[in-house]
């Protein structure tokens, strides 16, 4: 009889202990009340944010407070009662006007897929970043020239309903998998753990914020590295020595021009040779700006046009689509820029260009004499010189890119570059 107690005794207390561990989490007040809002409630007035994405929000270490969010099925998402279940929770914020955080949509759902069982991984839809009205990272109208091609021109929602609208569109456009929930109508989450376009958290299952990223999953932070450490697993994608190799840059276009007020964009393409990852730094050699213009890099992220230099990381075999963003004022003018790309392992793989930008009536008359022999004169419906090749990509003369899917040219007449298997043809469309 004492035996077979012993046994059962046994039994019960092996049993408990192959069982994970249950810790409560200690969890802060809740942001947020527990009810859905309506559709119909307005959006909070939304504050600009200038500053660092690195700095804002809670650190690494602290304990949680509680929130509750809910999804577009009507779903939800209760912090603490999430936690519960034992495991820890991966939260990247994001919105459908952040081509950032489209971008990083397949490295998420590799997450996802990677550490099944031993994560939960879920999408916070906040402020839209780069929406057709003021962005509030930049204090004016940056819509990025991705989601011009893409067609993600959508204002900043006014209501909760039109924010749960814009998620939706999100979901469908990058086959979102992940459960996806939506910042409150105030933007409770977004002022706490933000303000920021695409940060990252993961909560432990005490409440404690083991894991943050300014920007998610962006050199140098390696977001597979630091999953792979709380989990005491091996993913097999974290690369914590990349090897490193050179860059070529092939600029599209050096000189923009278009009407006052506009954004005038410049392109230049850098390409990592297959060697390893790239790590470039980009600087302002010389600025000569006519008054009230400005200028401001957008890389892998868009920048403020206070950064005079940002380094940058491309994956070997890899394009990156950087611009120089020319602010022209409501005055015409024109500005010109000199910029430098440097390898920062190895000093003799560099490059430099001056970049223009005129809203002038006259525009850039030398260069277009200059360039007029070069000019290729087509009808619009007209098709391109078999030649050329196929087609990449199109901008118009502004530098602002354009759809080319379906291989169909503008239907407008004007000037267009048009870049063809790596090569720039510069065409006079006529009607």
């Amino acid at each position: 009889m004492k035996t077979t107690r012993f046994c059962s005794l046994f039994v019960l207390f092996f049993s408990l202990a192959m069982q994970p561990l249950q810790v409560k989490a200690q969890l802060g007040p809740s942001l947020t009340s527990p009810g859905a809002p309506q559709a119909s409630d307005p959006i909070c007035t939304i504050p600009l944010y200038l500053g660092s994405f690195y700095t804002t929000g809670p650190a690494v270490g602290s304990l949680s407070p509680d929130f509750t969010l809910h999804g577009l099925n009507g779903d939800s998402l209760h912090l603490a009662g999430l936690l519960a279940g034992g495991k820890p929770l991966l939260l990247v914020n994001g919105s459908l006007t952040c081509p950032v955080f489209r971008n990083k949509i397949p490295a998420l759902e590799q997450m996802a897929l990677a550490y099944a069982g031993l994560l939960e991984v879920a999408i916070v839809i906040t402020v839209e970043a780069h929406p057709t009205d003021v962005s509030p990272y930049f204090g004016y109208v940056n819509i990025t020239s991705q989601n011009q091609q893409e067609g993600i021109l959508y204002p900043q929602p006014l209501s909760y309903g039109d924010r749960a609208n814009l998620a939706q569109i999100a979901v469908n456009h990058s086959n979102i998998t992940v459960p996806v929930y939506l910042d409150r109508p105030c933007q409770e989450w977004w002022n706490y753990f933000g303000p920021a376009p695409n940060n990252a958290y993961v909560f432990l299952p005490n409440g404690q914020i083991a894991i943050k990223h300014g920007w998610f999953h962006r050199t140098p932070d390696q977001m597979f590295c630091d999953l792979d450490s709380i989990l005491n697993v091996s993913s097999g994608s974290c690369q914590a020595n990349p090897s490193f190799g050179n860059f070529r840059a092939e600029p599209l276009n050096l000189q923009s021009s278009g009407n006052p007020g506009d954004v005038l964009f410049n392109y230049i393409d850098l390409i990592a040779g297959p060697q390893g990852d790239a790590q470039v730094l980009i600087m302002k050699i010389e600025e000569q700006y006519g008054p009230g213009w400005e200028s401001a890099f957008c890389a892998d992220i868009c920048y403020s046009s206070v950064a005079d230099s940002i380094v940058v990381t491309i994956p070997a075999n890899d394009t990156m689509h950087f611009s120089l963003d020319f602010l022209s004022p409501a005055n015409p003018g024109s500005s010109t820029v000199k910029l430098g790309f440097r390898n920062q392992n190895n000093s003799q793989n560099k490059y430099s260009f001056v970049l223009e930008a005129s809203t002038l009536s006259s525009g850039f008359e030398q260069t277009k004499k200059e360039q007029r022999s070069s000019t290729y004169l087509l009808k619009i419906g007209q098709a391109l010189p078999e030649a050329w090749g196929k087609v990449q990509r199109m901008h118009s003369y502004d530098g602002r890119l354009l759809s080319t899917r379906g291989g169909e040219l503008p239907s407008t007449p004007g000037f267009y570059w048009v870049i063809c298997e790596g090569r720039p043809y510069r065409m006079l469309l006529l009607p």
